[in-house]
């Protein structure tokens, strides 16, 4: 009877143990909602994929509609209060951006199946556009104003260390932190005069233009009577991190 009651005991941990890991096994899909940029206009969303127990694939976009500089306030307290342009030109810019973010997650922990600790290896695509650039060119008698916008595409590749907890059967939260990416950066800016510019007005835009420091980019300049274009090239790169809340299923 013992030996029977034993068994009967063993079957059941067995079978439960077997539920959970199917269990876990269907809970394939996850849709998440990165809470940290919200603060910043940034909005983020994931779609998560388990393909395994120790591994899921996933893909993120982010986007930031248009509208002032983040934090502008913050960056004008650091600008000299004597140059007024650069003030004007952070109260008046408008940027706007979006990322997608495909990535592999290995889960190295026990429990797996979209849960526990993870490392991340991701490729990142982003687009910035800054808008309504008021930019004044000025050499002794000459003054020029010219509207400029423009637009900057990175390519990017990185790694993520983090940590996702399913807190109940159909939510889960996911915090992700240390994730440096690197990769290049190019992109060009264009200014439109109110006039069109006579040479004298074209050298000194020319000239202030080729006096801008954007190390480590490097940076050509082409001016003519309609318009003035920089474009530039170079490295780029950046941190992700997150605090994540999304749904199972």
């Amino acid at each position: 009877m013992k030996k029977l009651m034993f068994f009967s005991l063993l079957l059941f941990l067995v079978q439960g143990i077997s539920a959970q890991e199917g269990y876990q096994i269907q809970q394939k899909n996850l849709i998440k909602v990165n809470l940290l940029p919200i603060a910043f206009r940034n909005y983020s969303i994931q779609y998560e994929r388990v393909l395994g127990k120790s591994v899921s694939v996933a893909v993120a976009y982010r986007f930031m509609p248009e509208g002032t500089i983040p934090l502008k306030n913050k960056i004008i307290d650091y600008a000299e209060p004597d140059d007024q342009q650069v003030i004007d030109i952070l109260n008046e810019a408008q940027l706007s951006n979006f990322a997608i973010t495909p990535e592999v997650r290995f889960y190295l922990g026990k429990k797996g199946y979209g849960r526990g600790f993870y490392v991340s290896l991701f490729y990142r695509y982003s687009n910035f556009d800054a808008n309504n650039i008021d930019a004044d060119f000025e050499e002794e008698d000459i003054s020029v104003n010219v509207d400029m916008k423009g637009n900057i595409k990175s390519h990017t590749v990185g790694f993520v260390l983090g940590s996702q907890w399913a807190l109940s059967k159909h939510l889960c939260l996911d915090l992700w932190f240390l994730g440096p990416h690197y990769g290049t950066g190019s992109g060009s800016f264009t200014g439109i005069p109110s006039t069109p510019m006579s040479t004298e007005e074209q050298n000194t835009v020319r000239d202030k233009l080729n006096e801008l420091e954007i190390d480590p980019y490097t940076k050509t300049v082409e001016v003519n009577q309609n318009k003035a274009t920089v474009n530039i090239k170079g490295p780029f790169g950046g941190f992700r991190a997150g605090l994540s809340l999304g749904i199972k299923f």
